[in-house]
């Protein structure tokens, strides 16, 4: 029975109303388990406890008091779907109208998953996730003129594009092209994927999908817990072929915190792998949100980073229109909330690769208009959290992606403005001003650390660890770290022999400051953070540590400084080789810093003094600039403090004034 049968038909105290000859069997309303994550309780045939119960090893039970319930009118949850590439015979009945419990969250983070045996009609309503057909969105300077087809074309609001209608209108100007998937190059595949992914990982597919959303989905929330899984529950079948391989691949990270699959030979990741990029390169040709989903998990993978691949994401997220504010849409507004979700995790990846890549962003602000992710955008809450032993708060998760995307703002600008191929306008500022100028340049950016930091909520703090529980928090102090560095890193590059003396102590004290907080924040890390998920930009941010002590020691003045910052960088790499054992993203720092020149430092050391003045030799790239700037100390309250015990005594001295 359906929630909304159950609605209209239940007493008041949430039990159905039995008849004599009903006294003896159990009322057919939703388990405790499945009442307290708010999702439809799902019985298959002769068994007496629920998908959901059964996949977690629980015991159905009937115990707790249910709410009142009223019905209301909205939506099903997002990337929910009976195979988004096709697949998936589901009989088509008349929408149903969702119910919510009275006592929604304020936030409205929690949107109710409807009965699936209804999903045919749901999903055509979906501009992301249809079943048969994919749209792609028509840009203003495209070949189509939005006012020709007002005249010869059709709009429909629903439907599978196979009756004709070329075009869908969402908003005022606002139009996608309707194409059918079995059109598309490789459409025939995604049944001969599916198994092929099923046999690599089987009989552990239950477990991996479990290890996920324990551990990666709460860090990294661009999925729909409650929904994958009851469609899991299932058949495979029901999913587009390169997300249900990444949810594996990245799961199996994480093989050793399942007690069963402990003892046990891990699946081909290899193979699986190949299984995976081929499928994705299927369904490019046929975009979905899932196609979206899948390359951004794919990404996230131990050594999976690529900007190639990254680029192809931020294409797909176009052609689906993902860049644009989707709030008056005509639309679902669940797909509303995934949509945004889905946005600004690409421009986060967009942003933060092209940083560690140094490549140019291909997200544009003056084209990429989403609207702030907000809580009410995420589909789950703390009621979803898992109880077992490592696994991740999803409260705090939903925390740690919407601040990760502000601080991706603030870094996005600082590559702007100190990282463009375009350097006139720092040029002229330095020739002008000098260094001083350009501190007061950068001095904005300094100010909006400061405020994203005091904004940062307790949860987020790097000693906000619960017992048995893991910790992602590592990761959004690491980017904050790296987006310091990167500010600090062109102020070391700006000094030459010409920076009046005082200056170019102030600043390379500074900048001392900066490479010892980080390499401290590094060393405090525990081992719930470090067992943690860590995403992609991890290893490589590490590596930005290093090389940033690098040119530090480079452009030492003294024998002195220069051995303090070898000391510095030897004992840096120390630290990340005895946490590197079982933590993939520290070992694949490791391997990036050897293969761009840590070792090469530390085997130098003094082998690049003058061999008359005993100094270290300085860089002559950048051109004399003139000066005459005063040295100004900062107020300590403009650099801002990150909270978390691992910071405190750490000295804050300022470059602006």
């Amino acid at each position: 029975m359906d929630n909304a049968s159950e609605s209209s038909h239940s007493s008041p105290d949430g039990t159905a109303p039995q008849t004599r000859a009903q006294k003896s069997v159990r009322p057919e309303r939703p388990c405790d388990i499945c009442r307290k994550r708010k999702t439809r309780c799902v019985k298959e045939a002769d068994q007496k406890r629920c998908v959901l119960c059964v996949f977690h090893n629980r015991e159905c039970t009937y115990v707790d008091v249910p709410q009142r319930r009223k019905k209301k009118r909205g939506d099903f949850p997002d990337d929910m779907s009976t195979s988004v590439d096709g697949g998936g015979d589901v009989e088509s009945r008349p929408p149903l109208k969702k119910t919510k419990s009275t006592q929604t969250p304020i936030d409205g983070s929690f949107l109710v998953p409807p009965d699936l045996s209804n999903a045919r009609s749901l999903l055509d309503r979906t501009l992301g996730l249809h079943r048969t057909t994919h749209f792609k969105y028509i840009g203003p300077s495209s070949v189509h003129e939005e006012r020709l087809l007002d005249l010869i074309h059709r709009f429909y609001e629903s439907g599978n594009g196979e009756d004709g209608c070329k075009f869908r209108r969402v908003a005022d100007s606002t139009t996608f092209l309707s194409r059918s998937d079995r059109h598309t190059l490789f459409s025939a595949d995604v049944d001969d994927d599916l198994d092929a992914i099923e046999q690599i990982v089987h009989p552990h597919g239950p477990s991996l999908v479990d290890l996920y959303f324990r551990i990666v989905h709460p860090s990294y929330p661009i999925l729909h817990k409650g929904v994958f899984i009851e469609k899991y529950g299932r058949s495979y079948k029901e999913f587009s072929p390169p997300l249900l391989a990444a949810v594996y691949l990245l799961a199996m990270d994480w093989w050793e915190y399942d007690r069963n699959l402990a003892a046990k030979a891990k699946p081909d990741a290899d193979a699986l792998l190949r299984v995976a990029m081929k499928a994705l390169m299927g369904v490019i040709h046929r975009p979905k949100l899932s196609t979206v989903q899948a390359g951004l998990l794919l990404l996230q993978r131990s050594g999976g980073d690529s900007w190639v691949l990254t680029t192809q994401v931020v294409a797909v997220g176009e052609e689906l229109g993902l860049h644009l504010d989707c709030t008056c849409w005509n639309i679902p507004e669940w797909e509303q909330g995934l949509r945004r979700r889905l946005a600004w995790a690409i421009y986060m990846q967009d942003k933060w690769s092209a940083l560690i890549y140094g490549r140019p962003s291909h997200v544009r602000s003056s084209d990429w208009q989403m609207p702030h992710v907000s809580l009410a955008d995420f589909p789950e809450s703390a009621a979803d959290e898992d109880d077992k032993e490592g696994s991740t708060e999803v409260e705090k998760g939903r925390l740690l992606f919407i601040h990760l995307t502000r601080l991706t703002q603030i870094m996005a600008e600082a590559l702007d403005m100190l990282y463009s191929a375009d350097q006139s306008k720092i040029h002229e500022i330095v020739s002008s001003s000098g260094v001083q100028g350009l501190l007061e340049y950068v001095k904005p950016l300094a100010v909006s650390l400061k405020e994203w930091a005091n904004d940062m909520p307790p949860d987020l703090r790097m000693d906000d660890v619960k017992t048995r529980k893991l910790c992602s928090n590592g990761y959004l102090h690491l980017s904050y770290f790296v987006t310091e560095i990167i500010i600090h890193r062109h102020i070391i590059r700006s000094l030459t022999s010409e920076t009046p003396q005082a200056m170019r102590e102030l600043c390379r004290e500074a900048g001392k400051a900066r490479l010892e907080r980080a390499i401290n924040f590094v060393e405090a890390l525990r081992p719930e953070h470090l067992q943690a998920f860590w995403w992609f930009a991890s290893p490589r941010s590490l590596a930005f540590i290093r090389t940033y002590g690098g040119l530090l020691w480079a452009t030492s003045s003294t024998h002195e400084e220069a051995e303090f910052y070898r000391r510095k960088l030897e004992d840096f790499r120390w630290s990340l080789k005895v946490r590197s054992k079982g933590v993939s993203f520290v070992a694949a720092a490791l391997q990036e810093m050897d293969e761009t020149g840590a070792i090469l430092i530390l085997d130098v050391g003094h082998g690049r003094r003058d061999a008359d003045s005993g100094t270290i030799a300085h860089s002559t790239a950048s051109p004399p600039y003139e000066h005459g700037a005063t040295v100004v100390r900062w107020p300590q309250s403009v650099w801002p403090r990150v909270p978390g015990d691992i910071y405190a005594g750490s000295r804050r001295r300022l470059l602006v004034t």
